[in-house]
C-alpha cells in the first residue's frame, strides 16, 4: 500500500511539474536570436549604413528646389529598442502597452547606427526632417527628449508626430504635404511606413507588392533591418494577436518552410 501511495505521489509531482512548466514557458525566448543579431553582430550596423548611404546618394541627385521633407519612422529606424525586447526575454513578460510606454518614457534608447548622421545630412541640405511614429502620443515629450539628447534635428512638437487616433500614417503624411512640402524620402522598418494600405495584408500579398515596387527601395524608400518584431509577424495568419503566447509560437513554426531530406 505504501509503495502504491509513493508511486501515486511521484506521478502527481511529475504531472504538477509538467503543468507548471507549461504555465511558465517563456515564449519570448523566440526573440533571442534576433536580439543578439541586432545588438552584437557587425552585419546589423552594416545594413543600416548601407540603407542610409543609399539614401544620401539619392538625395544628392535632387535639385534642391522647392519645399521638401523627409519622413523618418522612429522605432528601429532612428531609435534602437532592442533593450526593451531583451527585457521581455529575461523577465518572461509579454509585450504590453503599459510596459512599452514605460520604456518610451525612460528616453534611453540609443540611436540606430547611421541614423543621426543621416538626419543631420538631410537637415544640412535644407530638407525638413519629420519623425512619424506609432508610439502613443502620450510619450511625445519623452520621445522628443530622447531624440534631442542624441542630437537629432527638429526634435520638437512640430516635427515629432506620434499616434493619436489611428495607426494609419497616411493622415499625418497628408498633414505634412498640406504645409506645402513635397515628401522626397521615407525611411522605416515596416512596409506600412511607406504605404499604409499594406498594414492588414497577409505576408504573401506583401511580398508580391514588394516585388512590384523594386525601383523605389534604396532610393525614395529606405528600409532598415528589424529582426525582432514587426507587422510581418501578425501577417502570418488571421487573428494572430488574439492568440495565446503558446498559439503564437506554434503559428510561427507553422509559417516556416523546412527542408525535407
Amino acid at each position: 500500500m505504501r509503495k502504491k501511495y509513493s508511486v501515486l505521489v511521484i506521478a502527481g509531482l511529475l504531472v504538477l511539474s509538467f503543468l507548471t512548466g507549461c504555465a511558465s514557458a517563456n515564449y519570448n525566448r523566440d526573440l533571442v536570436m534576433g536580439i543578439v543579431w541586432q545588438q552584437q553582430s557587425g552585419e546589423y550596423p552594416a545594413l543600416c549604413y548601407q540603407a542610409f548611404n543609399s539614401g544620401k546618394e539619392y538625395v544628392m541627385t535632387l535639385s534642391g528646389q522647392g519645399r521638401t521633407a523627409a519622413v523618418l519612422d522612429i522605432d528601429e529606424t532612428v531609435l534602437d529598442n532592442s533593450k526593451y525586447a531583451a527585457w521581455m526575454v529575461v523577465s518572461g513578460k509579454p509585450w504590453s502597452a503599459e510596459a512599452w510606454e514605460q520604456w518610451c518614457n525612460a528616453a534611453s534608447a540609443p540611436a540606430v547606427p547611421g541614423s543621426l548622421d543621416f538626419a543631420n545630412f538631410l537637415s544640412a541640405r535644407g530638407i525638413e526632417v519629420y519623425y512619424v511614429s506609432n508610439r502613443p502620443a502620450s510619450t511625445t515629450g519623452s520621445t522628443i527628449s530622447n531624440l534631442k539628447d542624441l542630437g537629432f534635428p527638429n526634435a520638437d512638437q512640430d516635427h515629432v508626430m506620434l499616434q493619436e487616433d489611428t495607426s494609419d500614417k497616411a493622415p499625418r503624411l497628408g498633414a505634412i504635404r498640406s504645409q506645402g512640402y513635397e515628401i522626397v524620402l521615407l525611411a522605416g522598418d515596416s512596409l506600412e511606413d511607406f504605404e499604409s494600405f499594406t498594414r492588414r495584408w497577409p505576408d504573401t500579398e506583401r511580398r508580391t507588392w514588394v516585388d512590384s515596387q523594386i525601383e523605389k527601395f534604396g532610393v525614395y524608400w529606405l528600409v532598415l533591418p528589424n529582426s525582432v518584431y514587426g507587422t510581418f509577424e501578425s501577417a502570418i495568419r488571421d487573428g494572430y494577436y488574439g492568440l495565446s503566447a503558446k498559439e503564437k509560437a506554434q503559428a510561427r513554426l507553422d509559417a516556416i518552410e523546412a527542408w525535407k531530406p
